[in-house]
């Protein structure tokens, strides 16, 4: 195993995503795939930008791996489809072990896995839903074995439980923790009401939330999202599965503000 600075991997693919424009932050929030809100978004595809970024950023994913696991220990590299494979096909070519592509389906492809010691690669870590649904049933179920997990990004939600919940060991090039929003501030990356929302996500995720939709710039926002036919699914998404406590009083806010009625209309799945 090798002796690295986890710190340096961090930093150094935060200037990745950054200089590939894979951060995006507001004054207020975006919606997630969840139905969770918060200040920023992120996309780790962006590395695939730059040839030289991608190389150094599933460097940085192999190294980690070395850094973790015996080699011998690995018989193969897995990824879901399919934004994994961005990096868990080059890791396992760099590693030169064995790649198994994963499909939601239960399909696999490439590598068997039937008694191999697997070791699943991933883009990004949120909900950790995939993981627990997915690609952990579909290794055990084809007779693998699974203790490890690297991403490329954790950014430090709910799935980090989820990931634990399952037995697994969870590992990351870049966690989105307090270390990370510090580096981006101290690069100008972002601003101090930025930070100011980063930080208060990070001591209480709930209550930041509540405390956004609620103001009147959380309202604005809110609006935003329902009245624009894209985004709208989105919106809804919001107030009846990330924060359904809150959804008659934000329904009354929206109709107060001139969404129309019948865009508050929906039925809950």
């Amino acid at each position: 195993m090798a002796d690295i600075d986890r710190k340096i991997i961090q930093e150094r693919n935060l200037d990745i995503l950054v200089a590939n424009k894979g951060f995006a932050f507001t004054n207020t929030f975006f919606p997630y795939t969840s139905g969770q809100i918060g200040p920023y978004y992120i996309q780790s595809g962006v590395v695939m930008n730059n040839g030289k970024d991608y190389v150094s950023a599933v460097g940085d994913m192999t190294i980690l791996i070395l850094d973790t696991i015996r080699l011998h220990e690995v018989d193969v590299i897995s990824g879901g489809e399919t934004r994994d494979w961005i990096f868990s096909g080059p890791v396992s070519n760099k590693l030169q072990k064995p790649h198994a592509m994963l499909y939601k389906n239960g399909k696999t492809v490439g590598a068997p896995i039937s008694e191999a010691n697997v070791v699943n690669v991933a883009d990004l870590n949120n909900e950790g839903s995939s993981i627990r649904d997915y690609w952990v049933p579909i290794i055990k179920k084809s007779g693998g074995k699974i203790s490890d997990v690297f991403f490329y990004v954790d950014r430090m939600e709910d799935g980090v439980q989820v990931v634990k919940d399952a037995g697994l060991r969870s590992h990351a090039a870049v966690r989105l923790n307090e270390h990370a929003w510090d580096y981006l501030k101290s690069k100008d990356i972002v601003n101090k009401a930025i930070y100011k929302n980063l930080q208060a996500r990070m001591e209480n995720k709930d209550a930041w939330a509540e405390n956004m939709l609620r103001s009147d710039a959380g309202i604005s926002t809110l609006k935003k999202i329902f009245m624009d036919e894209n985004t709208l699914a989105k919106g809804q998404k919001i107030l009846r599965i990330g924060y359904p406590q809150l959804k008659n009083e934000l329904e009354d806010k929206l109709k107060k503000s001139g969404v129309p009625l019948e865009l508050l209309i929906y039925s809950v799945p």
